[in-house]
């Protein structure tokens, strides 16, 4: 590659931070593929034009799940006679029947169902007693065994918090959550994959989800180290922390490596890890709204950062098909198109040498720097395969397969990984 000089001190720096790290492989590249179903995930994919032959496991998401939630807008899953079963729409039962045809393009790919996503309602209800559990699990068995799956991937976002409240939640779903996984394990078996996707937030691993105890029954878990750009902080999916775009608040500071740790201190064995990667930018939301340090008394009425885009930037997204009220997200392909290669050449290229990631910035009208995106490059992803092999991690999850630019992001995994690729 044409970073492969400047990329080995940075290398270095990496693995003298980590080292001690036992495991050294084979690692895993898991990459999510959005089929459709998720209700912000937006359309999904075309399976047909998916290349497989640089990963080992694919999750296809989403399944969804039948509740009774008030706030559930999908008519489609609130047939009580189906109650708290898995949901799968026309065009997610189609791909799956387009299994065995991507096996054939890498005879040893793992190809699980994720069950969930952000806003996903269901979860807390069907975890809630030995009996709903027993249907949920039931309808897991028959959806494996249906389209031939290597097994089935929970992404419950998130337990207790019940996504800031946007689903419902219980102070039983810490042990709820515990039960059904256990359960899960021992009515699929052991030739079956059981895996989750948990959330980066400090409280997750030590109030929300008691890891020590599900460890034993999953297979691995994925841990979503990005979408961190909220609050007082810049980058998305920073490795660690930056030195010129500091976070104010200290409750906003999050970095990979941050998350890593503290999972690692709630009991978890670090090869059972993957560590998350977006393909996909984010514009940080300190962009547009007032940043908040809530740890602080009286905290909504004295922001401790002001919003720096004006009307003028803010426009300059909306022209390339993003409009910040609505969303701050960037399919990694079309910031490719639009923003690196702008023919208005709008956007500066920037590194940040102590985030290990990029990111990019645009003038104001008077002339500064403005941060404007930060995501992910092969760089960067080179340098976070590298920190997880340092770290002794189980392999890599990314989300999600159709947003990468002609594969470019999974190769390099793949590559630095050592994950051997089919041709």
């Amino acid at each position: 590659m044409k970073f492969t000089r400047n990329i080995l001190p940075l290398l270095a720096a990496i693995q003298l931070a980590c080292a001690g790290a036992a495991y050294a492989g084979p690692y895993l590249s898991v990459g999510y593929f959005n089929g459709g179903g998720d209700v912000t995930a937006g359309p999904g994919g075309d399976i047909d034009k998916l290349d497989v032959r640089q990963i080992t496991h694919i999750n296809y998401s989403f399944g969804l799940i039948y509740n009774d939630e008030k706030g559930e807008t999908n008519a489609a899953l609130k047939d009580p006679a189906r109650l708290h079963q898995i949901w799968l729409s026309p065009k997610v039962m189609n791909d799956l029947r387009k299994v065995p045809a991507l096996r054939k393009h890498n005879p040893d790919l793992k190809v699980l169902l994720s069950v969930g996503g952000w806003g996903a309602r269901g979860f807390s209800g069907a975890a809630a007693s030995p009996e709903s559990r027993a249907v949920f699990i039931r309808s897991a068995q028959e959806v494996i065994k249906q389209y031939g799956l290597d097994g089935i991937d929970l992404d419950w976002e998130y337990p207790i918090n019940g996504a800031w409240g946007l689903v419902d939640a219980t102070e039983a779903d810490r042990d709820n959550f515990t039960a059904l996984f256990n359960e899960l394990r021992q009515a699929i078996g052991k030739e079956k994959l059981l895996t989750i996707a948990v959330g980066a937030n400090a409280k997750s691993p030590t109030e929300w989800v008691d890891v020590k105890a599900i460890a034993p029954a999953l297979d691995y878990i994925n841990l979503m180290t990005y979408d961190m750009a909220y609050g007082t902080q810049y980058f998305n999916s920073n490795l660690y922390d930056s030195k010129q775009w500091p976070t104010v608040a200290a409750a906003d500071k999050y970095s990979a490596n941050f998350v890593v740790d503290n999972y690692l201190a709630a009991g978890l064995k670090p090869a059972q890890m993957n560590l998350g990667i977006g393909f996909y930018g984010r514009v940080p939301k300190r962009a547009t709204e007032a940043g908040i340090d809530w740890d602080k008394p009286d905290a909504a009425k004295h922001p401790v950062t002001q919003p720096y885009f004006t009307a003028t930037e803010q426009a300059v997204f909306q022209s390339l098909g993003l409009d910040l009220a609505k969303d701050t997200y960037f399919k990694y392909n079309d910031l490719v198109s639009k923003l690196l290669n702008d023919p208005q050449k709008r956007f500066t290229e920037r590194w940040d040498d102590d985030a290990k990631v990029p990111y990019l910035t645009m003038k104001s009208t008077d002339g500064k720097d403005l941060f404007a995106i930060s995501y992910e490059n092969p760089k960067s992803v080179a340098l976070k395969a590298e920190y997880i092999k340092a770290k002794g991690l189980g392999g890599a999850m990314f989300w999600e397969y159709g947003a990468d630019d002609n594969n470019q992001l999974a190769k390099q995994l793949a590559e630095t990984l050592g994950i051997k690729t089919q041709h």
